[in-house]
């Protein structure tokens, strides 16, 4: 769980410079990894009941996650036809550098 915590934090940093939508999708990715991954260290060190709600923590930031996903499916899948639901750009607040 660690090392997935460590490649969810590289996806929220490579996914700054689109939308809002896959910012908050992998920041709550994130943090749910971080939450189990300190429950398994909870139990090493001999905390159930620490584990327990880290592990419910967890699970509510992946749920969190969840329902942004299925909100981004929705705002695809309407891209094209009848409206077209908001997605938060950011490229402007955080511009790619062009290469020299």
């Amino acid at each position: 769980m660690t090392v997935w915590t460590v490649f969810a934090l590289v996806f929220l940093v490579a996914s700054l410079p689109t939308n809002l939508v896959y910012i908050i999708i992998f920041f709550c990715v994130e943090l749910g990894f971080l939450l189990v991954s300190a429950s398994y260290f909870a139990t090493a060190d001999g905390h159930p009941t620490s584990s327990v709600a880290l592990k419910k923590g967890g699970g509510a930031f992946c749920f969190l996650a969840g329902l942004t996903g299925w909100y981004l499916t929705f705002a695809l899948l309407l891209k094209d036809s009848i409206v077209e639901l908001p997605l938060g750009d950011t490229s402007r607040i955080f511009a790619k550098r062009k290469a020299e």
